[in-house]
């Protein structure tokens, strides 16, 4: 099975004068899945996760948190439900369902209107948190609301719903909660308000609305630190008048480059005392996840859009180091960070390099950090939580294929889970805290599983008189193809639409369409 979550329908014009014969080659076709030596992705990545794979049917686990004394991990995505899970083996311990909506129902139901069916999937995608006491759980539904659960008695059952404000955007009604922070006393709540671009804070108690601030543009994660909360902002500043900028959502703006490509990411800073006003931070691009060093005086912020991780002083509010992902800057391969964490002690630094399917870590030390190695786990990870309790760190992975045994019979395709891309299937990895020794062949086993190897053999020399190639194996040698142009068609496998095509070595069996509908 070849299977893409963005079907290429690829128009290959040749050149007359190599049209006629492009020669033989010798290629190697690899069959996506679950393979004797590992998960084959579609994008030719090899995926062999370290420590304890957990396979989640049904589930793109997005958002991930650990309890405050490691006895419970909980992780959501796309279904309307709490998956409670034990940090050392990975076993389902719950299935919890989502408290029911707020008694007037007007958000939910202003949600079943205009939400479309694939929206109405997307039930979390980030903001997963315990209280300080572990007695709560409080996660984003991006219906619009907060699902709150409770934890007693070594179980956890549903709650309450706390409304949130409504975005009154005209492509959304209502907003998009993200990240979460707690108090220390436990007695608000902060929340990101994705779309309407606020922060607001809610009494833990029943979820009344107490204060709003104004952040930068899509706000996405939020830490507090002492007096002060730090808003991380996918894209940037709001635009000014003078600003260059391209569309975001169906009637935003963002600031964006020559390329109309978005140009900036930020962190705001709001003051809980109100004695100083909110300052806004220039990051790297799309700055998502933040986590903040357990001695409370570092930020990290992944800049996704990047491949870098911003350092920012707590004291002075400064940046003061700024870490590359990617195993060196130069690379052609990106990595993508999009989650990080500390250790215990704050002297390693954790980052999900989503492209890579790994772990990078690094030896934190402001002003003199460095990558130590790449930890390989599950097919991009998305998320993570430093288990001191078991020595292990939790990630969760928003993308895997079930296993070829769940392959449908034929003339089922809709019903083989991960072979749709409508059907979903995550996973979490659960892998240890590797030694030196071990961190180092981790690091081998990840940078292969990338086809790292691959970017050194293409900066080599082009070699003179070499035959052309559909893809050549360095740059500047030739191929048969003079364009390559791309019709991207979102959410649909190959084998939906391409399987009875015998040269692309599809699987009939899972093509829906097929000639009659996709004769081209």
């Amino acid at each position: 099975m070849k299977r893409g979550f963005f079907v290429l329908l690829i128009l290959l014009v040749f050149r007359a004068a190599q049209a006629a014969d492009t020669g033989s080659f010798d290629a190697t076709t690899e069959i996506v899945g679950h393979n004797t030596n590992g998960l084959e992705t579609p994008v030719n990545q090899l995926v062999t996760p370290a420590g304890i794979q957990v396979p989640l049917p049904g589930v793109r686990p997005n958002a991930l948190a650990l309890s405050p004394d490691g006895k419970f991990l909980v992780t959501s995505g796309l279904k309307t439900e709490l998956l409670v899970l034990d940090p050392a083996t990975g076993a389902v311990l719950q299935h919890v369902p989502f408290p029911e909506a707020t008694a007037d129902k007007s958000i939910e139901a202003l949600s079943s209107v205009i939400l479309s069916a694939s929206e109405k999937s997307k039930l979390s995608f980030t903001g997963l948190t315990f209280s300080p006491d572990g007695t709560r759980i409080y996660l984003s539904n991006v219906n619009g609301d907060l699902k709150v659960f409770s934890v007693s008695g070594g179980s956890v059952m549903p709650l309450a719903s706390f409304a949130l404000p409504l975005a009154n955007k005209p492509e959304r009604k209502f907003d998009i909660p993200t990240g979460i922070a707690d108090s220390p006393d436990g007695k608000k709540i902060y929340v990101a308000l994705n779309v309407g671009n606020q922060l607001v804070e809610l009494d833990a108690a029943g979820g009344k609305l107490l204060r709003s601030w104004d952040t930068g543009n899509a706000p996405y994660d939020v830490v507090l630190c002492g007096h002060k909360l730090y808003i991380s902002n996918w894209g940037g500043r709001i635009p000014d008048a003078n600003s260059l900028v391209g569309p975001i959502g169906r009637n935003g703006t963002v600031r964006v480059d020559a390329r109309s490509v978005a140009s900036e990411g930020s962190v705001s800073i709001i003051d809980l005392s109100g004695q100083n006003p909110t300052v806004e931070i220039l990051t790297g691009r799309h700055a998502g996840a933040l986590a903040l060093s357990p001695n409370k005086k570092f930020l990290a912020v992944a800049n996704a859009g990047d491949d870098t991780v911003s350092i920012l002083d707590t004291s002075t509010d400064k940046i003061v180091e700024t870490l590359c992902a990617r195993q060196s800057p130069g690379d052609l391969f990106g990595a993508q960070p999009n989650a990080l964490t500390f250790d215990k002690h704050g002297n390693r630094l954790f980052v999900c390099n989503g492209t890579q399917n790994a772990v990078a870590v690094f030896k934190f030390k402001p002003g003199g950090s460095k990558m130590l190695g790449l930890i390989p786990v599950g097919w991009f990870p998305c998320s993570i939580a430093f288990d001191a309790r078991h020595k292990m760190l939790d990630v969760a992975n928003i993308e895997d294929i079930a296993p070829n045994k769940e392959k449908p019979s034929k003339g089922k395709a809709l019903g083989g889970m991960g072979y749709n891309t409508r059907e979903y299937y995550g996973s979490l990895t659960l892998a240890p805290l590797p030694s030196r020794r071990q961190l180092a062949r981790d690091t081998d086993t990840a940078l292969a599983d990338l086809r790292y190897p691959l970017l050194a053999q293409a900066k080599l020399p082009p070699r003179e008189n070499q035959p052309p190639r559909p893809v050549p194996e360095r740059i500047g040698e030739p191929s048969v193809f003079q364009h390559v142009i791309y019709i991207i068609k979102e959410n649909r496998t190959y084998d939906q639409i391409l399987g009875d095509i015998s040269e692309g070595n599809g699987d009939p069996e899972l093509c829906i369409w097929g000639e009659r509908v996709t004769p081209n």
